[in-house]
């Protein structure tokens, strides 16, 4: 199956929508602690994982789906689509994505998220999920635009910078 798009920015930029390789790896966390160093989209503080870690779940082809946006050879978006792990809910894939300031609202988190769905679809999936902070009002309008429902909320889940925020539980089914 082949995954990669080109994307033309209103701007004038081309990024290059693939699979991820293992030689993107430091790219891919740097992109990742970018993000979570805003504080305000995605839950961790560091990735976690390690570039060893990262590059496994790079090579798990049947489980995972790493897609990386690429401008000029620098990792500026990256999506994750993991499969459930149990045999009762392997129909499941978690989504998770993040891009880097200055490259969100061009179309790149809906290249990112489309192509995700057809390796889903390819690959067994029947529903992805994914949750997200009720402050970020610009991915919960991208999600209910591709499809997502909020099947739940987790009321006072987090607090960022001092304030309660839900956490919104989505998903779509392909």
């Amino acid at each position: 199956m082949h995954l990669t798009k080109l994307l033309n920015t209103p701007d004038g930029k081309l990024i290059i929508i693939r699979k991820a390789e293992e030689y993107d790896a430091n790219g891919i966390i740097d992109c990742f602690n970018d993000v979570m160093s805003e504080e305000i989209y995605l839950l961790g503080d560091v990735y976690l994982g390690g570039e060893e870690f990262l590059s496994m779940r790079i090579e798990d082809q049947e489980n995972e789906l790493i897609l990386v946006a690429d401008h000029n050879k620098n990792i500026i978006g990256v999506l994750t689509l993991t499969r459930e792990s149990y045999r009762k809910n392997n129909h499941v894939a978690v989504l998770g994505i993040a891009i880097r300031y200055g490259y969100r609202h061009m179309g790149i988190g809906t290249v990112l998220m489309k192509t995700s769905f057809e390796w889903a679809k390819e690959n067994g999936i029947e529903k992805i999920c994914l949750e997200v902070f009720s402050t970020n009002k610009n991915a919960i309008s991208l999600y209910q635009k591709l499809g997502f429902e909020i099947e739940g909320i987790k009321k006072k889940q987090f607090k960022i910078r001092g304030e309660y925020v839900d956490d919104i539980l989505m998903a779509k089914f392909l």
